[in-house]
């Protein structure tokens, strides 16, 4: 399809590059696809490799209204690095509305552009998306993430949206350290084991309700801030293996929700996300099974189009 450059774009697609161009791609094609505008879209590529990714620039091949700016981290790297790149994308933001989102998710809803839009509006919200599943103790749950927050422009930059994560301050860092040792005994309590047993979710997620966040990760200083000020987002459901909502459901639905992310609202799928994590509390046996993902994709792909 040829873009239509009199169209005015209302909504920039922000993501952060590190060597992810095996995501990217099929992210852009995922995202047009399924949207209800394609041609009303904005992508705006984060570079934090600062041009050293020599993949990246075959993206202006495909035919999409692309920005790709060079970002330099300065050495930082992790979520420091990512949440640098998202606050260098939040002050070239243009456009009405804004979706940051991860490279390694997959939109199972279509229309999802206007649906995050209608919900924006009829909910009176300050944005719409995923934040830290429940299993992640001591991660705030209150506000979008950066793998899907969506998001309109203007309310974004009235609470000076700050994606900083963490603190460098080695005495908060310490507190922290303290306090999520106490909070998952040490490595113990693990996404396996809140996942099997509802009692475990009982006791710790009580006990998380007490400690409060002490992982900040990105995001974090946008979410306290949404907590002061009674701000209202809605929030997709990450779901759990024994979730009724998929109870009966088929094995990739299942196997989303175990290995992966797999998020929900009003009782259908909208994306997941691969989170491939190195963590001993978070990894799964399958996380790193970049083509065991794709494969449930594509199996509930096909299920959602018979059904």
């Amino acid at each position: 399809m040829v873009e239509d450059k009199n169209l005015k774009a209302n909504l920039t697609v922000i993501t952060v590059n590190w060597y992810s161009m095996e995501f990217l791609e099929p992210l852009f094609s995922n995202l047009n696809k399924k949207a209800k505008w394609p041609r009303k879209i904005k992508y705006l590529v984060i570079d934090n490799t600062n041009g050293e990714d020599k993949q990246l620039p075959a993206l202006k091949q495909k035919n999409l209204n692309l920005t790709i700016c060079p970002n330099n981290t300065k050495g930082e790297k992790g979520s420091f690095a990512h949440s640098l790149g998202l606050n260098t994308a939040m002050d070239k933001l243009e456009t009405e509305y804004g979706l940051i989102v991860d490279p390694d998710i997959h939109i199972f809803k279509d229309n999802w552009d206007s649906f995050c839009i209608d919900i924006i509006n009829n909910e009176g919200c300050f944005a719409v998306g995923t934040t830290y599943p429940q299993w992640q103790l001591g991660k705030y749950h209150n506000s979008p993430n950066p793998v899907f927050c969506f998001f309109k422009s203007e309310d974004y930059k009235t609470i000076n949206a700050d994606w900083t994560a963490y603190s460098k301050n080695p005495f908060v860092n310490f507190f922290n350290f303290c306090r999520r040792q106490i909070l998952r005994f040490g490595i113990f309590i693990n996404r396996k084991r809140y996942q099997k047993y509802p009692a475990v979710r009982k006791i710790f997620g009580s006990l998380e309700q007490i400690i409060g966040v002490c992982s900040n990760d990105t995001g974090s200083k946008i979410a306290s801030k949404a907590k002061r000020n009674n701000l209202k987002a809605i929030l997709f459901k990450a779901i759990l293996p024994d979730d009724e909502l998929i109870t009966g459901k088929s094995d990739s639905i299942i196997n989303l929700a175990e290995q992966f992310e797999l998020y929900y609202y009003n009782k259908e799928p909208i994306l997941t996300h691969r989170y491939s994590t190195g963590s001993k509390i978070w990894k799964t046996q399958k996380g790193h099974d970049l083509k065991f993902w794709k494969q449930q994709i594509t199996n509930l792909e096909r299920e959602l189009t018979i059904n």
